[in-house]
C-alpha cells in the first residue's frame, strides 16, 4: 500500500512538472533584448553604435490582433499605450537614451510605416514631453488584446538595465526554468517506472 503511495505521488508530481513545462515552450508571444545593459548615446544623429541602441526583438504574435507596450523605468511607468504591428513576426524596437538630457528615443518596424519619435510606446504624446530616462532596471511588457479589449495572447516581459557604466556582460543561457522543469519532470517519470519494475520482480 506504501510503494503504491510514492508510485502514485511521483507520477502526478512528474506529470504536474511536464505540464508545466509544456506550457512554458508553448508559450508563443515573446519580447527579447539583445542586451542586458545599455548606456546613454552622447552622439548625435545616425549610426548609434550597436552598444548605446537596445534593440527588442518581438515574436510570436499574430498581426490581427492589437499590440500593447508598457515601459517600467526603476519601478515607474514611463508609458503604456498601443502597439501598432502590421508586419512579421518577428519585428523590432530600438530605444536609445541620449546623454545630454536622458530623454528616450523609441522606433521600431512592426508597422507600414516606421515611428520614429512621434510617440513613445504609442500613446501620441511627443517624445519630449515624457520624463528623463532613471537608470536601475527596466521592465518592458508585450501582450496582445482583441477588439474588446480582452488580452489574447500574453504578457511577455523583457527585462534590462540602463547604466551610467555598464558592467561585462554575462552570456545569457535561454529559458533555464524551463529546461529544469523538463529535466525535472522526465527524472521523476523515470523513477516512476524504475518503482514499478522493481514491484514487478
Amino acid at each position: 500500500m506504501r510503494k503504491n503511495w510514492l508510485r502514485g505521488m511521483l507520477l502526478g508530481v512528474s506529470l504536474a512538472l511536464l505540464l508545466a513545462a509544456g506550457v512554458a515552450l508553448a508559450q508563443g508571444l515573446t519580447v527579447t533584448p539583445d542586451q542586458d545593459c545599455f548606456e546613454c548615446y552622447a552622439g548625435n544623429g545616425d549610426g548609434v553604435p550597436d552598444e548605446y541602441e537596445l534593440e527588442l526583438t518581438f515574436d510570436g504574435y499574430n498581426p490581427q490582433y492589437g499590440g500593447m507596450l508598457r515601459l517600467m523605468m526603476a519601478g515607474t511607468l514611463w508609458d503604456e499605450g498601443n502597439f501598432g504591428i502590421q508586419l512579421g513576426p518577428p519585428c523590432h524596437g530600438y530605444l536609445v537614451v541620449s546623454c545630454d538630457d536622458l530623454q528616450v528615443h523609441w522606433s521600431y518596424d512592426c508597422g507600414f510605416e516606421s515611428s520614429e519619435d512621434g510617440s513613445s510606446l504609442g500613446s501620441g504624446a511627443a517624445g519630449w514631453q515624457y520624463p528623463p530616462a532613471e537608470y536601475g532596471q527596466w521592465v518592458f511588457r508585450f501582450w496582445q488584446t482583441n477588439a474588446t479589449g480582452d488580452v489574447v495572447a500574453g504578457p511577455a516581459y523583457a527585462n534590462f538595465t540602463f547604466a551610467a557604466v555598464c558592467a561585462e556582460e554575462v552570456e545569457f543561457v535561454p529559458e533555464p526554468g524551463t529546461i529544469a522543469l523538463l529535466g525535472s519532470g522526465l527524472a521523476g517519470l523515470a523513477g516512476y517506472a524504475a518503482l514499478r519494475w522493481r514491484a514487478r520482480s
